[in-house]
């Protein structure tokens, strides 16, 4: 997008937790067609990053959070990780690798001179709209081997999700709201649960993005009680991962949730990944479920 004082498009980079440090950003221009950056574009900020997240300290997370689950504080809550790497690509090779890798998701590439450069390839929608007819999608559990079932733990964890959605839906005055799901929503070589959803919605469409976000797939239940866990628990700030990120103008909008995604800085690129937590969560497995996520997205920023 080129920037403008006359466009009629508003690009939106909002970060997770709209109480931190990160701003939200946007710029309004014009939407063109291009060709991928050169390598050398970008001059990247000297930003510090947060340390690699251990195994230990991710288990402790999830371990805190399986505690305030089972004494009713929270239904469910993710628990997310960064992982640090000395050496990387330039964000512009990155962005092309992705694009390559990930033909069917969101893959962008954003730079702010002092919010950083932020890259990553999402599968999942937060918001589309056309006029007055909207669409979202619970997406939720991860499976890593095709040939295993879903288990109950997956499936709760995502009817969590969509019946948040839907209750947002219904206080902002939604009508005809269907359901199409679950159903396998594939990335790369992983498994999501999916439930498309479409409603009639007037009024505010950024506004009803922000109702949105974040969703429990990101975040958790109760929202407000499973942010304050993120925000005390976590060591890193989640900055920009897991806020979202889209377009809009006076015929619609198209936002995304900031996942699979990476930041440059000082010390080289971060990547970010997470899990949902609910009763019956295993702290092994929900390092391997991290695991898998960043090794779907991570060889197209590493040398």
């Amino acid at each position: 997008m080129v920037p403008a004082s006359d466009g009629t498009t508003t690009f939106h980079f909002v970060p997770f937790d709209l109480e931190g440090a990160s701003p939200a950003l946007s710029w309004t221009g014009h939407v063109v067609a291009c060709d991928s950056p050169t390598p050398g574009t970008l001059t990247l900020a000297k930003k510090p990053l947060p340390p690699s997240t251990s195994q230990e300290e991710h288990g402790d997370n999830v371990a805190r959070a399986l505690n305030a689950i089972s004494d009713g504080s929270l239904a469910k809550v993710v628990v997310s990780r960064g992982q640090q790497h000395s050496s990387a690509v330039t964000p512009e090779e990155a962005f092309a690798k992705l694009c390559q890798m990930h033909p069917n998701a969101l893959v962008y590439l954003m730079h702010h001179p002092e919010e950083g450069t932020w890259c990553g390839a999402t599968p999942e929608l937060l918001l589309r709209a056309q006029q007055h007819d909207v669409d979202t999608v619970s997406l939720a559990g991860t499976r890593r081997n095709p040939s295993v079932a879903w288990s109950n733990k997956e499936r709760v964890e995502q009817r969590l999700v969509t019946n948040h959605i839907l209750d947002v839906l219904t206080q902002k005055g939604a009508t005809h709201i269907a359901l199409d799901g679950p159903k396998d929503k594939t990335y790369g070589e992983l498994a999501h649960l999916e439930t498309r959803i479409s409603a009639t919605c007037r009024g505010d469409l950024h506004g009803l993005a922000q109702a949105l976000h974040p969703t429990p797939a990101v975040c958790g239940l109760p929202v407000a009680e499973a942010t304050e866990f993120i925000r005390d628990q976590e060591s890193h700030d989640r900055m920009y991962y897991a806020g979202f990120l889209g377009w809009s103008s006076p015929l619609g909008c198209a936002y995304y949730v900031n996942l699979r995604c990476a930041t440059w800085g000082q010390e080289g690129v971060n990547l970010f990944a997470g899990g949902g937590i609910v009763e019956g969560s295993s702290a092994e497995e929900e390092w391997q479920e991290t695991e898998a996520k960043l090794h779907s997205f991570a060889p197209a920023f590493l040398p």
